[in-house]
């Protein structure tokens, strides 16, 4: 991603009069008429012109009102309103600082390098800055070390692969030519070992003052860029993560705007919890080890034996599928790992450092060492409004401690410092709530694009029950049937991903046209194939149910091959149903129904779509539930009938 320096990128001149901004003290008044005036001046100049749109105008309103009167807003704009600079004018009016935090990578590169410096260009003194977590920028200090010869084994003792070796040579020729220093902008899909090797963690950074290459750093000139910014661009991962460092990460600012904010929930419920697992006990013990004498080399020894230990408790308590909690052994066992932990922080904080290379490689062992021994203690102190359960993403059983109700601790730390503005296409009806957004304004605007003449939203007839013995095979059919008459330009999206590699396997032998395949390829080079070609169809599960888009002439039909309700046993949505008196209905269904219409939402994504959504469940079209579900989908003509859905996708391949 860019991030943008006001000195490389924008004419920066001295603040003046500005229309439509009057500044008294802490009180903002942003003139309506004037942002409206800014918007039309902004997409007047855009390629090709603009045009105006009646809800990105309300929009621009209803922000200016938030941000004057510092009122929180909650705001649901259809996909084609122009959200992002529907909030990003009256922020750049605000004569404030607006920190924008967004839930993808898509959104955040399109702020960055697109919405913001279109706004930048028309207002005087805003500067434009985008700021990541530390460990997505390369270390200066660790690219010298690697390339002087220090590194030559990884974390855990192993030695590196060739393949990781050579992708750090590359990245180290990069370095000599990056302003940013981003990782994100290699031209290559990293390895996880590689980029882990040539960056650091806030826990591991040596800081500023105490670093060779502090003064040249690239994490901590963003951070200045970040200081002397009016737009700051940023996740919410990274936003969440500031609040639970005590607000530290990010410069003082009294608005955020959270686009995708459908998103943050989750997002905030995980980051404000914490997470660990037995390795992350074997990196703290193998650094350790590398650097202690022999007297407390023991202590790491012990480490090493504990974590193995822990890893096997772990899987057995999950193969018995007890997630909440933990079992008597797994508890005396992470008692155990504490105390060595414990003995290692001590010994480490103890070590002496003969050299600039030593003291970082003590740094690097101490921060998290004493970072895991928090961790550990909250495990073990585990708060009422918390909840402590175990998951499992590849080989690893983590243990995690996720907050059951974001609202407190967020009406605490957060709405009471700050005046919000949360938007997206789809906002569910109890997320403000669920946020502990108690007084804040709730709005909605309808898309701009004829959803009744360029879309059908079909649900077959006769079609077998999703959880039935012959569901699969019916969608298989179905699939066929359906591509076949679309010509390919198919987005087929999937709840679960071995459903999605069998019917793929089934699916793809049986057409004429290329069948893309998540999980093959990175997931932007998936989604830059399947905009290339004009009959290519892509099969994809969770991440590409948002933040995809994909022009007309590549896509006229996404099909959906369940409704998204969460698989039973999940411990965080458990412990939401128990503290709700209308589970379903509180906790279930505005999160399915949240997200079907993210995947809905690929279909159309300019005035000239056109095409067909397949729901191939048909609880959409008979449960008692389902008018709540098409109260937040777009209104789009509805069918049963296979013959009208390929007539339609027929007349769109002409």
């Amino acid at each position: 991603m860019q991030s943008f320096d006001p000195d490389d990128e924008l004419v920066t001149v001295e603040p003046g009069d500005e229309e439509g901004i009057q500044l008294d003290d802490d009180v903002v008044a942003i003139d309506g008429e004037r942002a409206l005036e800014l918007l039309d001046t902004i997409t007047h100049d855009l390629p090709g012109g603009g045009e105006s749109r009646q809800g990105q105008r309300d929009m621009v309103r209803a922000v200016a009102s938030a941000l004057s009167r510092r009122r929180h807003h909650v705001i649901e704009a259809g996909t084609g309103v122009g959200k992002s600079l529907a909030y990003l004018v009256p922020a750049v009016m605000s004569g404030h600082r607006v920190v924008i935090a967004t839930a993808t990578k898509n959104l955040q590169d399109q702020l960055a390098k697109k919405d913001a410096p279109q706004v930048a260009e028309h207002v005087k003194g805003v500067r434009v800055a985008v700021l990541k977590g530390r460990q997505n920028y390369l270390c200066k200090n660790r690219a010298q070390g690697v390339g002087a010869g220090a590194q030559l084994s990884l974390d855990d003792g192993t030695e590196v692969p060739k393949g990781v070796a050579d992708q750090m040579r590359r990245i180290l020729r990069w370095s000599n030519d990056t302003i940013t220093g981003d990782l994100d902008e290699l031209p290559f899909e990293v390895d996880g070992r590689a980029r882990r090797a040539l960056s650091v963690t806030p826990q591991e950074c040596l800081g500023r003052a105490r670093c060779p290459q502090g003064q040249n750093c690239f994490a901590e000139l963003a951070k200045d860029r970040a200081n002397e910014s009016s737009i700051l661009i940023v996740n919410a991962h990274l936003y969440a993560s500031h609040l639970a460092s005590g607000s530290m990460l990010l410069p003082a600012h009294e608005y955020v705007v959270f686009d995708e904010a459908h998103e943050i929930l989750d997002i905030f419920a995980t980051l404000l919890g914490t997470s660990l697992n037995a390795a992350r006990l074997r990196a703290l013990a193998m650094g350790a080890r590398s650097l202690l004498g022999d007297d407390d080399k023991v202590h790491a020894d012990q480490l090493l034996s504990s974590a193995d230990r822990l890893a096997t408790l772990l899987l057995a308590q999950y193969e018995r599928n007890e997630l909440k909690g933990l079992d008597e052994a797994c508890e005396l066992e992470l008692a155990r790992a504490s105390e060595l932990v414990s003995s290692l922080v001590e010994s480490l904080r103890a070590l002496e450092t003969t050299s600039p290379d030593s003291d970082f490689r003590k740094v690097r062992a101490l921060g998290p060492a004493i970072h895991l021994a928090n961790d550990l203690d909250r495990v073990s102190r585990v708060k009422d409004s918390e909840l402590l359960f175990i998951s499992r993403r590849d080989r690893e059983v983590d243990v995690e401690i996720s907050l059951v109700d974001v609202g407190p601790r967020l009406r605490e730390d957060l709405w009471s410092h700050v005046t919000a503005v949360l938007s997206s296409a789809t906002i569910p009806d109890t997320l403000p709530r669920d946020l502990g957004l108690d007084d804040c304004v709730v709005e909605h605007f309808e898309s701009p694009f004829d959803y009744q003449s360029h879309a059908l939203l079909y649900v077959p007839e006769n079609f077998p029950e999703r959880n039935g013995p012959d569901a699969e095979a019916a969608i298989i059919e179905e699939l066929v049937e359906l591509i076949t008459a679309a010509g390919g330009r198919t987005l087929a999206l999937f709840t679960n991903r071995a459903v999605m590699q069998r019917v793929a396997e089934a699916v793809s032998p049986q057409l004429d046209t290329e069948v893309l395949v998540q999980g093959t390829l990175s997931r932007d080079r998936l989604i830059e194939e399947f905009r290339r070609s004009a009959e290519a169809s892509l099969f994809a599960v969770t991440s590409f149910w948002q933040g995809v888009d994909v022009p007309g002439h590549s896509l006229s039909l996404v099909t959906i091959d369940r409704l998204p309700f969460r698989v039973p046993g999940d411990p965080l949505a458990e412990a939401r149903r128990e503290r709700s008196k209308r589970p379903f209905y509180e906790v279930d269904l505005p999160r399915a129904t949240m997200l079907l219409a993210q995947g809905v939402g690929r279909l159309i994504r300019t005035s000239n779509d056109r095409g067909v959504v397949a729901v191939l469940d048909t609880r959409l079209a008979t449960a008692t539930y389902r008018s709540a579900i098409f109260k937040k989908l777009p209104p789009m003509r509805r069918t049963r009938d296979r013959a009208e859905v390929h007539a339609f996708l027929h007349e769109l391949r002409q």
